[in-house]
């Protein structure tokens, strides 16, 4: 059991460091060391005496990218089920604060105390996603970055036959639940894989990803002159021949 939480820890704490790749964080905040526990709770005392986490953070734009962990297919009800990290990053100019008088570099902080947006997967088959609650960073200049691990079942054409080689093509679709593009921007998550699906720590003995592509789109409905966004991450996999197994695809 111990040996289990320690992996989970050791994980979460890798996809926190490779989120941090975004311009928006300086170099100097992702590893410099925190204030005293005195200096961090007058902060949070600072932040939060007014801080209310159901007001949304107006004028953001959340960056959303996924790395994928794991994947399998259930043929009988055309699902692929996929263990992934979903980063999120967005400013809430509410917290925001002084390195003069607070050296502080970051902030973790319960995910539960925050405004977050309301991303949700459009092609899931449950109507929330299955995430776990890992602890928001923030930084001075206001910026949010959350990596929880989340469980996805998507909807997907399969045509499975079990035979080698054999392709299989799915999607992933976010965008927010009630926000429309006006209201809040909705934007590919700047990484290292040039804002693909990241397969850095994708590992799986059946299926090989052969390629993958991630687009911003923009729709309009009769109803509404507001754009409404949504990022959609498309992953095609080749089964392997028996035995196979291969760590990621570059």
């Amino acid at each position: 059991m111990k040996f289990i939480l320690c992996a989970v820890t050791l994980a979460i704490l890798a996809a926190y460091s490779k989120a941090e790749l975004d311009p928006e964080i300086p170099k100097k905040w992702k590893t410099r060391e925190d204030a005293g526990v005195a200096v961090r709770d007058k902060l949070f005392e600072k932040l939060f005496a007014t801080y209310k986490p159901e007001n949304y953070a107006e004028n953001s734009t959340v960056k959303v990218g996924v790395s994928l962990l794991d994947v399998s297919f259930d043929a009988d009800n055309d699902i692929m089920n996929t263990n992934v990290w979903i980063r999120m990053l967005w400013k809430d100019n509410r917290l925001t604060w002084d390195e003069a008088e607070f050296p502080v570099g970051v902030l973790r902080i319960p995910a539960d105390k925050v405004w977050k947006p309301d991303i949700t997967l459009y092609n899931g088959v449950k109507p929330n996603m299955e995430c776990f609650e890992t602890n928001v960073i923030v930084y001075p200049n206001g910026m949010v970055l959350w990596v929880p691990p989340c469980h996805l079942q998507t909807y997907c054409n399969l045509t499975l036959n079990h035979g080698a080689y054999e392709e299989q093509i799915c999607t992933l679709k976010f965008g927010s639940w009630t926000f429309d593009g006006f209201t809040m921007g909705l934007e590919l998550y700047n990484n290292k894989n040039n804002t693909l699906v990241d397969v850095e720590d994708y590992f799986n003995r059946k299926w090989e990803v052969t390629q993958n592509t991630a687009v911003r789109e923009e729709k309009f409905y009769d109803c509404c002159v507001e754009p409404y966004f949504n990022i959609l991450f498309t992953l095609r996999f080749q089964r392997k021949p028996e035995g196979g197994a291969t760590c990621k695809k570059h």
